[in-house]
């Protein structure tokens, strides 16, 4: 663990899609993915979003696409610290399921290229 955070956290670069009602949808990746919420980086510096709001973020795992409730709990000038609100189960599992198809996806180019 590091400082206050109670979960730890993961290295993790996905592209995902944060909507907090239907004029304000921002794309971006995460970054520092737990098993209860993610830090989320925006494509557009300064997203028009307040601490307190929630929303919907999209993951998409290959043909796959997990939605899932969350609130933004931090903002700083590089992005929005999300926590999921609901089947936070379900989101590790999908990140971890992502993982894992990552790196299997990455052992199959390394052995075509041997």
């Amino acid at each position: 663990m590091n400082g206050n955070r109670e979960k730890e956290r993961y290295t993790h670069n996905k592209s995902l899609k944060l909507e907090i009602d239907e004029e304000r949808q921002f794309y971006g990746s995460s970054r520092d993915v737990s098993l209860t919420g993610l830090f989320f980086v925006p494509e557009e510096a300064g997203p028009d979003v307040m601490i307190g709001e929630k929303g919907t973020l999209q993951l998409t795992s290959g043909d796959e696409v997990h939605l899932f409730s969350c609130q933004v709990v931090r903002k700083t000038a590089e992005g929005l610290a999300l926590q999921i609100t609901d089947h936070p189960a379900k989101f590790g599992m999908a990140i971890s399921h992502d993982v894992f198809h990552g790196l299997l996806n990455k052992m199959r180019v390394k052995e075509k290229g041997t």
